[in-house]
């Protein structure tokens, strides 16, 4: 049996003979021993790769019994069918948060039931791979990402954005009928619950990232998601996490509350797709200008692209130099005449 923690937060007892990682993912497992004393092999292989990467993507292990006396040995045990994907949503859909434990709750409600929530605002991304003026380009919503020069944060303190990014100018609920280069930044609710929905049309896994912030995991999913598929999310235990997997052809759905005001990156975890193109950023803002919430810029920011270092101070004018301390005045002699008479 494996007691499986997940980014920090403990789930239900499972037993499992296998367990996907999946990519910017992590976990820890206690396992139960209670077989014969001997040695074991422990496997971690690829799945969903072609047959050369299932061969050459092993790694062994042994687990060993301290009073062992006999050897690993024979062919390495086969693991779960390497393309079922029905077994890989099944076993994540019943990983959950054991919600019989005392634990911080990032949840602003106090617990981690998202039952009582109010979405505030709903993305439904897709990605794509496409071919454009020769290039290979991953996107969203079909808006391949365009790095400007300047960097958003930057340009979003000093200039508002302008002349660097136009706010919501792409859509976050359905694709664009072509694909585009573009740098896609959108408008995120301060302090309110964003529903995203990461829909995979491709024939392979993929994987999103969300810097500062850790989402619920609400739902997965093959084919199409509709809003009726609202009805399997399960918001009553599901898990924290900042990563979440994408399966072939399918969806993932998590809510997020966006309590941390900034310049936000949201990307595909899986490095090619990120490079080229795949991701996007969301602003959230905040009017109070109170550091607690957002640091002001540092002293020895670095400025580029359109925003230019302010001109410096002027140097202080010298002081003057003193020159030698004035001579003591000299005392004078008063006389005073008197006429006789």
């Amino acid at each position: 049996m494996l007691l499986v923690e997940t980014e920090g937060s403990y789930t239900n007892q499972t037993t499992l003979n296998s367990l996907d990682v999946h990519v910017g993912q992590s976990y820890s497992a206690l396992v139960t021993a209670d077989q014969d004393a001997a040695d074991y092999y422990i496997v971690a292989s690829a799945k969903m790769a072609n047959s050369t990467q299932l061969k050459t993507l092993q790694v062994v292990g042994v687990l060993h019994y301290e009073n062992s006396t006999k050897h690993a040995d024979g062919p390495i045990p086969n693991g779960p069918d390497p393309f079922d994907v029905d077994f890989s949503i099944n076993q994540a859909r019943s990983i959950k948060w054991n919600l019989t434990t005392g634990a911080a709750r990032p949840n602003p409600q106090g617990s981690f039931n998202v039952s009582n929530v109010t979405l505030s605002q709903t993305f439904v991304l897709q990605n794509s791979l496409n071919y454009k003026n020769g290039m290979i380009n991953y996107a969203i919503n079909n808006v391949s990402y365009d790095t400007p020069q300047t960097p958003l944060k930057l340009a979003d303190y000093y200039l508002n954005g302008a002349g660097v990014y136009e706010l919501d100018k792409f859509p976050t609920n359905h694709s664009l009928p072509e694909n585009v280069y573009g740098t896609f930044v959108v408008s995120g609710e301060h302090k309110g619950w964003l529903e995203i929905v990461f829909k995979n049309e491709l024939h392979e896994m993929d994987s999103w990232h969300l810097d500062g912030f850790g989402f619920f995991v609400v739902g997965y999913g093959l084919k199409n998601w509709t809003p009726k598929s609202r009805h399997k999310y399960n918001i009553h235990d599901p898990i924290v996490r900042s990563t979440v997997q994408v399966y072939p052809k399918g969806w993932t759905a998590v809510y997020v509350y966006l309590d941390n005001p900034g310049m936000w990156n949201l990307r595909s975890q899986k490095l090619k797709n990120w490079f080229l193109g795949q991701e996007l950023y969301i602003r959230v803002y905040d009017s109070d200008p109170n550091p607690a919430k957002e640091y002001i810029p540092p002293k020895n920011l670095l400025y580029c692209g359109s925003v230019q270092a302010p001109p410096s101070a002027p140097p202080p004018s010298p002081k003057p130099v003193p020159g030698p301390p004035p001579a003591p005045a000299k005392s004078a002699s008063i006389i005073t005449t008197k006429t006789l008479r």
